[in-house]
């Protein structure tokens, strides 16, 4: 008589919680260094991911002999396999060993992990097995969930995750566009060191936070905002550690999140950086195909002719930031200012210009590789030079033409693949 099977399984999320993202694979070629690769970059970054990461170990003819997962929290590395002989063709994984791995999967739920690694999903989780139930506990918390889904098992992986999920190729673009520019400010802030803040000053349209290593800048919320009607620890900010200054980023306020870029910028645009002097106006050239602007720089259109300009106060000729739903997808080259990293903006619109070539571009604008991996791939900034100037220009409310009398500009490149 057949074995009758338990009914699918399937995703119950919390609203607002991201599909589990596939890594999908061809049969005898699963992703597990890249994923393993990647889980190590999110940890140097300083997120904390958990779960598991597989080893399969073959022999010279292709037979699998082992199989191994590593506890990302622990980096204990356990065997899941058992061998069965050479003539055997049934599957090698011993499910006790996989239930003793599966304790990383619930401290990983326990501990609140920004991302949670499961090893694969194979024919055992598609029968309600292996860890099938420790992959939805993960997703019933809230928490991210990534793995690794053989090509022939798609249809039940559809089915057990409900379609909620974001199938991904096996590349390393396809995994950080799906991890995704949200992170970008945590990112940045878990970057910065603990030097002491030197100095604070808010002005009428520039934030400045100065220590003795560099200067940040970023773009003061606009008047009329309720963050602009009293500064949070006015008078406290300074004497501080730079990395709880920069830690701000992820505030709900944006006066604080000002505070915590212009930090960030202060970590990061250091006065020995080593970087090109390029206008980031120019970063790709004279644009041949279509090309969009965020915001109105002085006299772009005469410099970028055939430029399609979006602004939250549009001139003539301009478009509104409506507009960006449906220019960024079509363009091939974009420019942002940095103005939108202070305003919160620039996840969005790095997620609609996922497939153009992007530059950062202002004073706000963060000199670090680190944001290269979310799609950016110019980052044209400002560091400063005369201190005592700058802090005059940003106190009296002087605009970017002034900033620039007290810095020289700096331009970094991602390195081409």
């Amino acid at each position: 008589m057949a074995l009758i099977k338990d009914p699918p399984m399937t995703v119950t999320a919390q609203p607002g919680v991201p599909p589990i993202g596939a890594v999908i694979y061809a049969p005898g070629n699963p992703p597990e260094r890249l994923l393993a690769d990647f889980a190590a970059d999110l940890l140097a970054r300083g997120f904390k991911v958990g779960g598991l990461i597989q080893h399969t170990q073959r022999a010279e003819d292709g037979r699998k002999t082992d199989m191994t997962v590593t506890e990302l929290d622990t980096g204990r590395t356990l065997s899941i396999g058992q061998s069965l002989g050479k003539a055997s063709k049934a599957c090698i994984l011993d499910s006790q060993a996989l239930a003793e791995a599966s304790g990383a999967m619930r401290r990983a739920v326990e501990g609140r992990a920004d991302l949670v690694f499961v090893n694969k999903f194979s024919k055992s989780e598609c029968e309600g097995q292996g860890l099938a139930s420790d992959m939805l506990a993960a997703v019933a918390e809230g928490l991210p969930v990534l793995t690794a889904v053989p090509g022939v098992l798609i249809g039940e992986w559809v089915d057990f995750t409900g379609g909620r999920t974001d199938l991904l190729p096996p590349t390393w673009a396809a995994l950080w566009r799906w991890w995704g520019p949200k992170h970008l400010y945590a990112d940045m802030a878990q970057g910065v060191g603990e030097a002491k803040v030197k100095r604070v000053v808010v002005g009428l349209n520039w934030t400045m936070v100065e220590t003795e290593d560099g200067v940040g800048l970023a773009q003061t919320p606009e008047r009329g905002t309720p963050a602009c009607l009293a500064a949070p620890q006015a008078g406290d900010r300074a004497g501080g550690a730079l990395s709880e200054l920069a830690a701000l980023v992820r505030s709900n306020n944006p006066f604080d999140v000002a505070l915590g870029v212009a930090a960030c910028n202060a970590h990061y645009n250091r006065f020995d950086l080593e970087a090109e002097r390029d206008n980031g106006l120019d970063s790709f050239g004279r644009p041949e195909g279509e090309a969009v602007v965020i915001g109105a720089f002085p006299s772009v259109e005469q410099r970028l002719p055939g430029i399609k300009v979006i602004d939250r106060r549009p001139g003539p000729g301009q478009y509104p930031e409506e507009a960006a739903e449906t220019l960024l997808p079509a363009a091939e080259t974009v420019i942002i200012t940095s103005a939108t990293l202070a305003n919160r903006s620039l996840p969005r619109l790095l997620t609609l210009a996922r497939d153009s070539r992007v530059a950062l571009v202002g004073p706000g604008a963060p000199l670090t590789p680190r944001l290269f991996s979310y799609g950016i791939e110019v980052l044209s900034g400002l560091i400063a030079e005369d201190m005592d100037g700058l802090a005059r220009v940003v106190a009296e409310g002087g605009g970017a033409k002034d900033l620039k009398r007290f810095c020289r500009p700096a331009t970094l490149r991602a390195p081409i693949p």
